[in-house]
């Protein structure tokens, strides 16, 4: 089960790992959102990481800057949210929206809730419970029946990881092919490119590809979910530079 957690511990622990990643102090945290005008000690700072801020549209705005100084790159709005996946906008008790109803609205979709607040495109599978529908199918018409819970947990797993991240078709070089992964694929297609164009804005920001900076930010042991959810903020991280490097 998904665990849901409110908007400021989620932001706090982003910062938190933020932080810690890149062996940075409260105190450097709090001058680089001096520098864009807060009145921020480390010890604001802290308050936020434990997630007993208030956290205002100017707080996060500010924290987005400054923690983009701290990284060398902007951050989105969503960024901040780090891999949470089910957010209360409330107390306890109050019903949770999920992760893509809140990355939409913070990209400038119209803030309504609807039956189905997942809200996703239809080309979209991570995080989704289409995904896991497609899992399953794959795994009925292979080998599901027959095994352990534990096994067929094993199985999943195997089946989502290839689903999500496919291997590189035999014979392709990684950044001259024109064939990519389905991560890449659909990278490209939101952002209207090639999936060669892509690597080539990949390797220009991060100096290798998409699934690379993914994993390394994601950590080895992540989910698929976080990975999809890592990959998000990186074609973000592209859209801008893109708009950048016109």
């Amino acid at each position: 089960m998904r665990k849901v957690e409110t908007v400021p511990s989620a932001v706090g622990a982003f910062v938190a790992r933020v932080r810690r990643d890149n062996g940075a102090t409260l105190d450097q945290i709090a001058h680089a959102a001096r520098s864009h005008g807060a009145s921020w000690s480390a010890s604001s700072v802290s308050n936020i990481e434990r997630g007993q801020a208030s956290l205002t549209l100017p707080t996060l705005l500010l924290l987005a800057l400054a923690l983009g100084d701290v990284l060398g790159r902007p951050l989105t709005l969503s960024a901040l949210l780090g891999d949470a996946e089910l957010l209360t906008l409330g107390g306890d008790g109050q019903d949770p929206v999920d992760r893509p109803w809140m990355d939409r609205v913070l990209t400038g979709a119209e803030v309504a809730r609807s039956a189905d607040e997942r809200v996703l495109p239809k080309d979209d599978f991570e995080d989704s419970e289409e995904l896991d529908n497609e899992v399953f199918r794959r795994m009925r018409e292979s080998h599901g029946k027959g095994l352990t819970p534990g096994e067929r947990n094993d199985q999943f797993a195997q089946h989502l990881d290839q689903f999500q991240m496919p291997p590189e078709p035999a014979g392709r070089n990684s950044t001259t092919g024109d064939s990519g992964s389905l991560a890449e694929e659909r990278a490209a297609k939101k952002l209207g490119l090639s999936t060669t164009q892509l690597r080539k804005l990949a390797l220009d920001l991060w100096a290798h590809s998409l699934e690379e900076e993914s994993s390394r930010r994601a950590g080895s042991d992540s989910t698929p979910q976080a990975r999809g959810r890592v990959t998000r903020v990186l074609v973000d991280e592209l859209r801008v530079f893109a708009g950048e490097a016109r």
